[in-house]
């Protein structure tokens, strides 16, 4: 449902930063007043990554994965439960670390990751192949590695498909979460900060964080992820995978003649031993021509 977010809440007062040791200071000049700005990148805290504050609004600022977060991992999709969960891990590990009260109201989103992981088995690359072909409006589409990451965006939004298995092998992830992770086309989606403000003006957290602005997002995507046809034969790379390269060879050349001199006008080329193996083969076809869609059981999440 989420990933990574960026949190920010202001008003924290007299926040101890000589608690932490391994401090980073970046010291700004204020265009407005003339006077020197310190901001602090706390590093090295147990599931906190990214820890910001600054002086001048006395804002606190964190970065986290909510998953990794919760369940040392990205694979498992949270539930609408699992939100609560962590504004109170949240609120408990910060208050241990610089005895700061902060409720799950006063946060701010100025990032939210929404995702979600499609299971599509052996059909992970026609998929892919397939979307990097999709043309969402006012967007441009990008591919990389040989359609293993496709990404639509523009210049406030973006969304990005990949393969979800690949990207836990290159992290070294244990072969339990890389088993998991098989045959999963991951989605991304970074809604803009005017999207964010439609839902909820201040962008509070609390209302962004859940199932409804999960749905308010995903719904806008889904409609554009219907396939008609694997490609312009029905080939599959499954079937491609299992067969020589003489029988996909002859498949192919065989339904482009079909496609230029129809059935009728290829008879004259073939044996009719020879013709009756070629539709043999085009039958094949006709068992699964289409991929299936990739939708969203929104009852998963509770």
């Amino acid at each position: 449902m989420f990933d990574t977010v960026r949190l920010k809440a202001t008003g924290i007062m007299n926040f101890p930063i000589d608690r932490f040791e391994n401090v980073e200071r970046k010291v700004y000049l204020c265009d407005s007043s003339e006077t020197l700005l310190s901001v602090y990148f706390i590093k090295g805290i147990n599931k906190l990554p990214f820890i910001k504050y600054q002086e001048n609004d006395n804002s606190l600022e964190i970065e986290v994965s909510i998953p990794k977060y919760l369940y040392g991992e990205n694979v498992t999709l949270l539930k609408q439960n699992d939100i609560d969960v962590f504004f109170t891990q949240l609120s408990e590990q910060l208050y241990s670390l610089c005895k700061v009260n902060i409720d799950k109201s006063e946060w701010r989103a100025k990032r939210i990751d929404v995702c979600w992981n499609f299971q599509v088995g052996n059909k992970l690359t026609d998929h892919m192949k397939q979307l990097s072909l999709k043309k969402i409006p006012r967007m441009n589409t990008v591919t990389y590695n040989q359609v293993e990451t496709v990404i639509s965006q523009n210049k406030s939004k973006r969304i990005q498909f990949y393969d979800k298995e690949k990207e836990c092998r290159d992290k070294k992830c244990s072969p339990e979460v890389i088993g998991r992770a098989w045959g999963l086309i991951r989605m991304e989606i970074s809604p803009p900060d005017y999207e964010m403000k439609e839902y909820s003006t201040s962008r509070q957290a609390e209302k962004l964080l859940t199932k409804e602005f999960f749905m308010f997002v995903t719904r806008k995507i889904i409609p554009h992820l219907v396939f008609q046809i694997v490609n312009e034969h029905g080939i599959t790379s499954n079937w491609i995978m299992s067969h020589s390269i003489n029988k996909i060879e002859t498949l192919i050349g065989f339904c482009e003649l079909m496609q230029v001199y129809g059935m009728g006008g290829i008879r004259g080329f073939y044996k009719e031993s020879t013709l009756d193996n070629r539709m043999k083969l085009v039958d094949i076809l006709k068992n699964n021509p289409c991929l299936p869609n990739l939708d969203i059981d929104y009852s998963l999440i509770g």
